[in-house]
């Protein structure tokens, strides 16, 4: 299928095939079909797909059908969480293991340290074939991120090209591609990553949503083109799922449904304002749901807090290798298989800055119900894509300055254009009572207690990343 093979892999593959590879268990929970009992993995990462706009977790509006189905299925996340709310430092951590400090990915767009290892190299060592399609972003590719990689582009519509992004995962190319591995490769597990580049922007024009009777979440101000953007998203989302529903048609097609972990994700949070490029819930808080029949249980909820850093050691341990020294991240298979409910304690997560633009970090924890926000620049005003980007049609500026100007008469308009404009040093919030981060309780007296230990909890997770903090707060 036109996979480019680096010299990198193929020295990786002349020692492999001289020394062998001794795995350290072979799960028993996989212990069906292929010998050793190894599944294929299959994840579909979408871009930008808030974990508010989907059926399955809640939204009553939106149609993703597929994804629905697949929660049915499976076994879905409540409490999955990116460490980065950008993309190139969110999927970096997702196939390291490593958190941003440490993978060198801070800054969207910017490139990891040459000197760590990645997903393609630990799976192959493990004899598995490791393949992303579409969307990639992450580098560098030949000495960190070595997948083989097939574009996958659905072709452009000339009438209405799309800003900022490629149209989307093509299934017809996934289909040929899973038809030659099938014929060519029958007996190597396959680790293969489908990265669509849905519902980033520019998003779909709307042909199934009515904008006036959308359900807004309390973070977004109301207004005629808000509505108008919002339909939008939904159907570009809608249009995802669609390809969603494709991708599971072509694995059973080709008999890859009943020894195949099948993940549906997304980088982070939607484009949206509060969201991307923040570390509110709703930036770094994303779906998941994993599908693997005979092993999790249809229709199962977990909502254990598990980080993508978790998500390369997770990988390792499906293929029956030994944990690498170093990680960040660790194996939550034990959670897949149903043999224990509780996972981490703390979340932690950065976000730096993207480009010239956003350039507002911030560094959180969060336990199971109060998040702690440092931001390091509370004198700068917030500034995003959102706030900042002309000549998108229906979204983006155009949207944001319906905000202001409602806020100029419209008291709940301008609270949260103030919430998303001024940021001060600290940020605490009860995730229960407040579960869109609105009422900041950093000064309140009673929240004392609980801003001293989740403050300390940052500052001793921050000393294993070689950052301290400010030295009022220290």
């Amino acid at each position: 299928m036109g996979a480019r093979i680096s010299r990198r892999r193929f020295l990786e593959n002349l020692a492999f095939a001289a020394s062998g590879l001794v795995l350290s268990r072979t799960p028993a929970c996989f212990s069906q079909g292929r010998p050793k009992g190894r599944p294929d993995i299959v994840m579909y990462i979408s871009d930008d797909h808030g974990i508010d706009f989907l059926g399955c977790y809640g939204n009553k509006d939106v149609r993703t059908p597929n994804i629905d189905a697949l929660a049915k299925e499976g076994m879905l996340f409540t409490n999955m969480f990116a460490a980065s709310p950008t993309c190139a430092p969110s999927r970096s951590v997702l196939w390291t293991g490593l958190y941003p400090a440490h993978n060198g990915c801070m800054r969207n767009h910017t490139v990891c340290r040459s000197d760590i290892t990645a997903l393609p190299t630990y799976l192959r060592q493990l004899g598995y074939r490791v393949v992303l399609a579409h969307k990639f972003h992450a580098k560098p590719r030949e000495e960190v991120f070595d997948f083989e990689y097939i574009a996958a582009n659905l072709p452009r519509n000339p009438d209405n090209p799309r800003k900022y992004r490629r149209e989307g995962l093509n299934p017809r190319d996934v289909d040929a591609f899973l038809a030659d591995h099938k014929k060519e490769r029958p007996n190597t597990p396959l680790c293969l990553i489908l990265g669509d580049s849905s519902p980033h922007v520019t998003w779909e024009p709307n042909k199934i949503y009515d904008p006036a009777k959308l359900q807004l979440p309390p973070f977004i101000v109301d207004t005629e083109l808000t509505r108008k953007a919002m339909a939008n998203y939904y159907q570009d989302i809608t249009t995802m799922d669609k390809r969603v529903g494709e991708v599971t048609s072509l694995l059973r097609k080709h008999g890859f449904r009943d020894n195949t972990l099948f993940i549906y994700t997304t980088d982070q949070g939607s484009e949206w304002p509060h969201s991307k490029w923040t570390l509110y819930d709703a930036g770094i808080r994303v779906p998941f749901i994993a599908v693997r029949p005979g092993m999790i249980k249809p229709g199962s909820v977990c909502d254990a807090m598990i980080s993508f850093v978790d998500m390369t050691p997770t990988f390792i341990d499906i293929a029956g290798g030994r944990q690498p020294e170093g990680l960040d991240g660790k194996s939550f298979l034990n959670i897949l298989v149903g043999d224990t409910a509780g996972f981490r304690d703390y979340i932690y997560a950065t976000h730096t800055a993207d480009g010239k633009m956003n350039v507002f970090p911030q560094r959180c924890v969060r336990d199971s119900r109060y998040k702690y926000i440092l931001n390091l620049h509370p004198e700068r005003t917030w500034t995003t894509h959102f706030t900042k980007v002309p000549g998108i049609p229906e979204s983006h500026k155009a949207v944001w300055d319906t905000w202001v100007k409602k806020a100029e008469i419209n008291p709940q308009a301008a609270s949260i254009v103030a919430i998303n404009e001024d940021h001060p040093r600290e940020e605490l919030y009860d995730t229960q009572s407040d579960p869109y981060e609105l009422n900041n309780m950093a000064d309140k007296p009673e929240a004392r207690p609980i801003l001293l230990r989740m403050r300390r909890k940052l500052r001793d997770w921050l000393a294993t990343q070689a950052e301290t903090m400010p030295d009022s707060l220290s």
